[in-house]
């Protein structure tokens, strides 16, 4: 299966980009059903050009390369790493060697691409393959740092083959994540998205780290963020998330940055929704380059930007929950507890618990569990309800978009 994306390329500002990986994004690109009149016209005098000294693997560069100059310059070869795109299954990045994260990983989500039984239990976190050692993050780095694995390619977009699973348990997809953002509101937004295929036909997502300063006492605003492990992986201070949305001749879009670090749910959507241009200068980013913005709609005004409330997610975890038990004393014992937790039980929740009552064999007859616990989320959450001020950054412009966000959403 190919993926497509919306408009081309992710363009960024000083990208290693392999020409091995053009060739298949650009394949890509052509797939999507895209009307005319929503791209705008190619960039004139830029061109990208090989490097003809190279081998297959070798990189684009911006400008001439048969200048004799060049070779001087670079005699003893050029500089590797930086920034490195990677095409998978399901999802496209570019990874940050320096940071140890992804800059940004593109998906696209359709109803039919959700579907599948591929299994998270089955997948494991690991180092990228593709990635040079010495510029990847490890599994060791995050245990014990206090941060989870956060994925930006949400691993619950990819049920429909193992291997797609499989692919966003590469640590090139994974963030150092506050755990209750990661178990609580991402995960929310991350829901949000998916659900977004029952409204439009296509959905594109592209996700990321920002490092946003802070303003000290003496009014000096500062980039400051922790870095864990011996590969000192670097903990993005807030996540990013771009969306278009497209049904027929229908196209909007929405930018988004969330503070990495816990959310409750007093807070709305709307509060942290910021313009596409303000993020792009954040990230270093060109986002959706061939999208005509003009003639996309607002996705918040359309679409209203709900997550799931506090009792819509219970009853989300309890059916997740339903469909896993392994035998019937796991689930009365489950059962039970919905009730002693006064979880609203829903039709969807009580379909499911007569079906399995009838499926699943006692605890003597059922097979032994040799499955791992999922990884996803490395520890269970409880969200406070107090609200809190989340607006934390030394930027007049993102401030003002919030506080603005935040008191219309009441």
């Amino acid at each position: 299966m190919k993926l497509p994306l919306f408009g081309g390329v992710v363009a960024g500002c000083l990208s290693a980009v392999g020409l091995t990986s053009i060739t298949k994004l650009w394949t890509y690109t052509a797939e999507v059903p895209v009307e005319t009149s929503l791209l705008s016209s190619d960039p004139a005098g830029v061109s990208f050009l090989s490097r003809s000294s190279r081998d297959e693997n070798s990189e684009a560069i911006i400008g001439p390369d048969d200048d004799p100059r060049l070779s001087q310059i670079l005699s003893y070869g050029w500089p590797e790493g930086g920034r490195i795109k990677r095409t998978f299954k399901n999802h496209v990045l570019e990874y940050d060697c320096a940071r140890r994260t992804p800059t940004w990983v593109a998906e696209h989500l359709t109803a039919e691409f959700l579907k599948g039984t591929a299994n998270r239990q089955a997948s494991r976190f690991k180092m990228d393959p593709h990635i040079p050692e010495e510029f990847s993050a490890f599994n060791s780095d995050y245990r014990g740092s206090g941060w989870s694995r956060g994925h930006m390619t949400p691993a619950g977009d990819n049920k429909m083959s193992q291997e797609s699973m499989d692919e966003t348990f590469y640590l090139t997809n994974i963030v150092p994540q506050n755990f209750e953002n990661n178990g609580g509101f991402w995960n929310r937004f991350e829901i949000y998205c998916r659900d977004l295929t029952q409204s439009f036909k296509d959905v594109w997502v592209t996700s990321g780290p920002l490092f946003l300063p802070t303003e000290e006492e003496n009014g000096k605003k500062i980039v400051k963020y922790e870095v864990i492990g011996d590969s000192e992986v670097s903990v993005p201070t807030h996540l990013y998330k771009v969306i278009v949305a497209k049904n027929g001749n229908e196209t909007v879009t929405g930018s988004f940055i969330v503070p990495n670090k816990p959310i409750d749910y007093s807070h709305h959507l709307k509060e942290f929704q910021v313009s596409m241009n303000y993020l792009e200068r954040k990230a270093g980013v060109k986002f959706y380059t061939n999208l005509n913005r003009e003639l996309a709609g607002d996705l918040c005004e359309q679409n209203g930007c709900n997550l799931l409330t506090k009792t819509q997610t219970d009853q989300f975890v309890f059916t997740q929950r339903l469909k896993k038990v392994p035998n019937l004393k796991k689930l009365t014992k489950l059962w039970q507890e919905i009730q002693d937790k006064e979880i609203p039980v829903n039709k969807k929740m009580q379909d499911i618990y007569q079906r399995r009552l009838l499926e699943l064999p006692d605890e003597k007859s059922s097979p032994t569990n040799s499955t791992p616990a999922a990884q996803g989320v490395d520890v269970t959450y409880q969200e406070r309800i107090t609200k809190k001020p989340l607006v934390d950054v030394a930027d007049p412009e993102l401030a003002s978009q919030q506080t603005a966000r935040a008191a219309a959403s009441g």
